[in-house]
């Protein structure tokens, strides 16, 4: 017997029970599973703009290899769970207006159930596309990728296909190998589905052996992509330096603490943010700016942004000087100059970090 091809089988075998295990757990309580800011989305109420109560979120939908956020599963209509219907609807459709656990719908109960729909967990070609460009356009959104009749272009930038879509449930437990097929752990949540953005800021992982002491990993969506059967994820990335990533203690809400901040390259505290209407906005208008502009990278689209008494703060990477200046430029023109502080490293991409950065 193969001993490598022997301990693999044994690691996925032992994944797939654990697995199991902690769906059970999910079922009756999300956030004791993800340990992300996922279980922060499932369970909100949807209401029309007047208040009259539509439905639930039941899951969320997401494009992992292009760290898209998809839409929400909202559950409506019925009684104890006979004649209920469920839509997807864009997360950018949605509206927050700071009340907890709610998201306010500019549509009616009657419209909202003609709403067209799509088949979730199937691979895409041009024909998913189209309908999911068209329950986007319904919901007054604009698709963020190509569809096979619309255009290849936005704001001048150019779209990409979307790739394939999946329940955020059915991404949780999946199993994370590197290119050799080494397996590295399993999915355990998403962190900051960002609703106006329409991102995911990062994939949690649980290194095999870890789950028990609470040490996890955090990687970028594009870093990851399925193997052939979308049953598995693949890290573009070796075992070792896997390992040698910084570590994280992830508590319930998305907090996360990295293990040893004393360690070099360690990722720091959040930036702290203000909670008044002002610094929300000029906070979402930098954020706006950065995620439409298609000439930066996925490290500076996953730069943290912060307001605090209309002061912004960027922390984050930038991969050239030109894009630091971007982002500096984009931050100054919702502040004003001199509100503006950055702590972006400029490091440019090593090889395997452009083959990611597609």
């Amino acid at each position: 017997m193969n001993p490598s091809l022997s301990s693999r089988s044994i690691h996925r075998i032992c994944s797939s029970l654990l697995a199991l295990l902690l769906f059970a757990a999910a079922e009756r309580s999300p956030a004791q599973a993800t340990l992300g800011q996922w279980d922060e989305v499932v369970g909100k109420e949807i209401k029309t703009n007047q208040g009259k109560q539509l439905g639930f979120v039941k899951d969320t939908v997401v494009e992992i290899e292009n760290g898209r956020y998809v839409g929400m599963i909202v559950s409506f209509g019925g009684f104890l769970g006979i004649g209920e219907k469920s839509v997807i609807i864009p997360p950018g459709a949605l509206r927050d207006d700071g009340t907890p656990r709610t998201l306010f719908l500019n549509m009616d109960e009657k419209t909202l159930r003609n709403a067209p729909t799509f088949e979730v967990s199937k691979v895409v070609g041009p024909p998913q596309s189209a309908k999911v460009a068209e329950v986007y356009r319904y919901f007054g959104q604009t698709p963020f990728f190509a569809t096979p009749n619309g255009p290849a272009t936005l704001n001048g930038e150019k779209l990409e296909p979307l790739g394939y879509i999946q329940k955020s449930a059915q991404v949780l437990f999946l199993p994370v190998e590197n290119l050799q097929g080494v397996p590295l752990g399993y999915v355990t949540g998403l962190r900051d589905l960002n609703r106006v953005t329409g991102r995911i800021k990062g994939v949690i992982i649980a290194p095999y052996g870890n789950f028990v002491q609470g040490k996890m990993k955090v990687v970028q969506p594009q870093a990851l992509r399925y193997n052939l059967k979308h049953n598995a994820l693949q890290l573009n990335d070796h075992e070792q330096a896997f390992k040698d990533s910084p570590s994280f203690h992830i508590f319930r809400g998305g907090q996360f603490h990295e293990e040893d901040p004393s360690r070099p390259g360690a990722h720091p505290a959040p930036l702290p943010h203000g909670e008044d209407a002002r610094d929300k906005a000029i906070t979402l208008k930098i954020s706006k700016r950065i995620s439409a502009d298609r000439k930066l990278s996925v490290y500076e689209k996953n730069i943290e942004v912060a307001t605090v008494n209309g002061r912004v703060t960027l922390r984050g990477r930038a991969v050239s000087a030109a894009n630091r200046d971007r982002l500096i430029a984009y931050a100054t023109e919702a502040a004003g100059a001199g509100n503006v502080t950055s702590l972006i490293e400029v490091r440019p991409m090593t090889a395997a970090e452009k083959a990611i950065d597609r």
